[in-house]
């Protein structure tokens, strides 16, 4: 992709605030740890929806391979869009609001992907994210693109931030409370024994929910590998690749 038109977006549309699941972020550091040799920050496809007034809900999201060479960005546009299919068949309701990537503030060619993801949904945000964790906090920040204009005649775009805050679900609570487990004072043995069954109760109900979707995007995988085998779909070397590397770990 070597364009040189800046997307122009954000003019008319007034983000207030974009809602992260903290699902979001740990995929997006797992991808940052798996990134391929030499790659200096990774980049993928941000799902979700708009809800209420000018507010973004960002609740799942896949890596994208790219390359970075000088002023020149290439994004992989057909594995991007296999990839939003497979998601779309398994959450309908999900679609793309934006793009995520790894860094401490956008540059040059973060204009050139954001110039892509304007052409696959009206308004995309860009979620930022500091992988390095050079502080004990994971920094943050979210961008939609702004233009400048006098009458008519655009002069150029820039990033504005926008407000982002991590909202958990009850199933992402469950799972952060497993992973951060605090010591608190001891409860009496009758309220920690009710507590504990319940806790459980919740952690097995949340964990049949998650392996019925689990189950479900198998079964998609599972047809479409199915339609390539049979020559009725054309394969996808790279989408082959990444579900085999994805199986492997």
């Amino acid at each position: 992709m070597t364009s040189l038109d800046v997307f122009v977006a954000g003019q008319e549309y007034g983000v207030k605030q974009v809602q992260v699941s903290p699902m979001v972020l740990f995929n997006v550091l797992d991808h940052y740890l798996r990134r391929a040799a030499g790659s200096t920050r990774v980049i993928g496809t941000l799902l979700g929806r708009v809800t209420g007034e000018n507010s973004v809900e960002v609740v799942s999201s896949f890596p994208v391979p790219h390359s970075e060479s000088g002023g020149e960005v290439g994004v992989d546009v057909a594995y991007h869009k296999s990839m939003f299919e497979l998601q779309k068949s398994v959450e309908p309701g999900e679609e793309v609001v934006g793009w995520y990537a790894t860094g401490d503030a956008p540059d040059a060619n973060s204009v050139l992907i954001h110039e892509f993801y304007g052409q696959t949904c009206a308004n995309p945000v860009h979620l930022l994210i500091d992988a390095e964790l050079f502080t004990d906090m994971t920094q943050l920040k979210c961008f939609i693109s702004t233009a400048y204009k006098i009458d008519a005649q655009d002069l150029r775009s820039e990033f504005r931030t926008v407000p982002v805050h991590v909202q958990a679900t009850k199933a992402d609570k469950t799972g952060l409370e497993a992973l951060y487990r605090r010591t608190v004072e001891p409860l009496p043995e009758s309220e920690r024994v009710e507590k504990e069954v319940s806790r459980e109760e919740n952690e097995i109900e949340n964990l049949e929910a998650s392996l019925e979707a689990l189950l479900e995007l198998l079964k998609s995988i599972g047809t479409q590998v199915d339609s390539v085998i049979s020559g009725e779909t054309e394969g996808d070397a790279k989408v082959g690749r990444y579900l085999t590397e994805s199986l492997a770990g």
